[in-house]
C-alpha cells in the first residue's frame, strides 16, 4: 500500500523546489503525489509599482506633537513645529498674596527619532492667532497660524536619556502678567475659555541641528509660586496642560528630494523606474505604494483550469535604509484596494514584518497575503484599473517617523508574487 503524502508536507516541498528564472511569468513548478494531486507554483514579476505622496496629513487629532529636524539621503528633509494651546482645570485660583518664583515650559518626551546626541536651540513664540480647525474638525500639517515676529525666549537644549522631559524657563514678564491677572475674579485661570481670550498659545521651533522628537500632550506651562503667610512655606504650582487646551497640531515642512526621488511631486504616481528602483511607504512623508498588474490576462489564462490556493507578495527592504536605533522599519503595514484615482474601494488587511536581518540586511522583507486581491482582479477582467495599496497604519498617539523603502536586492530577494494553484478537475 502506497503511503500518502500529507498536504502540508507536499506544499512545503513545493515551496522548497521553486526556482525561477523568467522575468515575468515562470513555467509552473509541478508536484504530483500518489493520488495524482497536482500543485503548481508560479512566480509572477510583471508588477508595476509607484510611490504616491499625499500632503494632506491631519495632525491635530494626535495625542502627541513633534518638534525638531531630520534629513537623510533617502527620505529628504523633515522639519516639525508644534502649535499649542493650553488649558486649565475649572475654578483654579491664585491667592492675592502669592508671589511668583518662575514660569517654565515642561515638554515630556513621547518618542525619539534618529540621533538625539547634538545640543540644539528651541525658540518659543507666542501665538497671535487662534488655532481653528475646518468644518470636519481637521488641522493639516501644511497649515500655519500667526505668531509674534520675535521669540519670547530661545533656550539651549539637549535630549538627556535619563530625564523624562525638557524644561524651558519662560520670561519673567510673560509669567508675571498672566499670574497677576490670574488673581482677579473671572480671570484667565478661571477657565480654559478665559485663558484663551488672553493667551492664544505658543509655537515652538528649532534649528536644523536638532533631533526629531515627539512630545506628550501632558506637557504644560507651570507657574511656581509661594504664599508668604503660608506656614508650610513650600512652593506651589499651577499648571496649564496642553491636553486641556482646545487645539494643538504639528506643522511639518517636507522636502522629499533625495538620492531616490529627484522630482517628488505630491498626488502623482511616481514609478520605481523614476525613483532609482525603489518605492516608499512612510506616514510622516505622506507616502504610500500603488501596485498594478498590467498583464492580468496571463493569470486569467491559468484561471480557466486552476484554482488559486495562495498568493503572496514579497517586498524586500532596501539595504542601508534602516537600522535598529536611528531608523527602525515600521513593523506593520496595511493593504487595501484602490481605484485608478487612488480612492479606497475596500480594506484588505494588515501584515507584520515577516523577516528581520539587521546584520547583513539581505533578508528583511514583508510577505503579504494577496489572494483576495488576485481573486478580485480576476473577477473584474483585463480592463480593470484597480490596484493594491500599501500604506503605514495611522496612529492616534504619534506620527510614525520611520518608514519603509522597498527594492529588488538580488535574484532571490526581489519584488514578486508567488501563486500556488490546484487543478479544477
Amino acid at each position: 500500500m502506497t503511503k500518502k503524502t500529507p498536504f502540508y508536507l507536499l506544499f512545503y516541498m513545493l515551496m522548497l523546489t521553486g526556482c525561477f528564472q523568467n522575468e515575468s511569468l515562470t513555467d509552473s513548478q509541478m508536484v504530483i503525489n500518489s493520488d495524482e494531486l497536482e500543485l503548481q507554483l508560479i512566480e509572477y514579476t510583471d508588477i508595476e509599482l509607484f510611490t504616491y505622496f499625499n500632503d494632506s496629513l491631519v495632525t491635530n487629532s494626535l495625542s502627541s506633537f513633534m518638534l525638531g529636524h531630520h534629513e537623510d539621503n533617502y527620505r529628504g528633509k523633515i522639519h516639525a513645529e508644534p502649535y499649542l494651546q493650553f488649558g486649565i482645570s475649572s475654578g483654579s485660583s491664585i491667592d492675592d498674596d502669592a508671589s511668583l518664583d518662575s514660569t517654565v515650559l515642561i515638554l515630556f518626551y513621547e518618542d525619539y527619532h534618529y540621533d538625539t546626541l547634538p545640543a540644539f536651540d528651541i525658540s518659543v513664540y507666542e501665538l497671535t492667532e487662534e488655532l481653528e480647525a475646518n468644518d470636519n474638525g481637521n488641522i493639516f500639517s501644511y497649515q500655519e497660524f500667526g505668531h509674534a515676529e520675535q521669540p519670547m525666549v530661545t533656550a539651549r537644549s539637549r535630549i538627556v536619556p535619563h530625564k523624562d522631559s525638557l524644561t524651558i524657563t519662560l520670561p519673567v514678564s510673560f509669567g508675571k502678567q498672566l499670574f497677576d491677572l490670574g488673581k482677579e475674579h473671572d480671570g484667565p485661570f478661571e477657565s480654559t475659555e478665559n485663558l484663551k481670550d488672553l493667551f492664544k498659545g505658543l509655537m515652538l521651533t528649532t534649528g536644523d541641528n536638532s533631533s526629531l522628537v515627539s512630545y506628550s500632550e501632558d506637557s504644560y506651562i507651570g507657574f511656581y509660586y509661594r504664599i508668604p503667610s503660608d506656614l508650610d512655606e513650600g512652593a506651589k504650582t499651577l499648571k496649564l496642560p496642553v491636553n486641556l487646551g482646545e487645539e494643538k497640531f504639528t506643522h511639518i515642512s517636507v522636502d522629499r528630494h533625495s538620492e531616490f526621488y529627484e522630482s517628488p511631486a505630491p498626488y502623482v504616481n511616481i514609478s520605481r523606474e523614476e525613483s532609482q528602483g525603489v518605492v516608499m511607504a512612510d506616514l510622516l512623508m505622506g507616502a504610500s505604494i500603488r501596485i498594478e498588474l498590467p498583464n492580468i490576462h496571463e493569470l486569467l489564462e491559468l484561471a480557466d483550469d486552476y484554482y488559486i490556493t495562495t498568493a503572496s507578495l514579497r517586498l524586500p527592504l532596501k539595504p542601508n535604509t534602516y537600522d535598529r536605533y536611528f531608523n527602525p522599519p515600521v513593523t506593520t503595514i496595511n493593504t487595501a484596494i484602490v481605484d485608478k484615482k487612488n480612492l479606497l474601494i475596500q480594506y484588505v488587511g494588515s501584515t507584520s514584518l515577516t523577516s528581520w536581518d539587521e546584520q547583513f540586511q539581505e533578508k528583511t522583507f514583508y510577505e503579504i497575503p494577496i489572494k483576495d486581491f488576485i481573486d478580485y482582479k480576476l473577477s473584474k477582467g483585463i480592463n480593470n484599473q484597480d490596484a493594491l495599496w500599501i500604506s503605514v497604519p495611522p496612529s492616534t498617539s504619534t506620527l510614525q517617523a520611520s518608514g519603509l523603502i522597498f527594492s529588488d536586492i538580488s535574484g532571490e530577494q526581489k519584488i514578486k508574487i508567488d501563486i500556488t494553484y490546484l487543478p479544477l478537475n
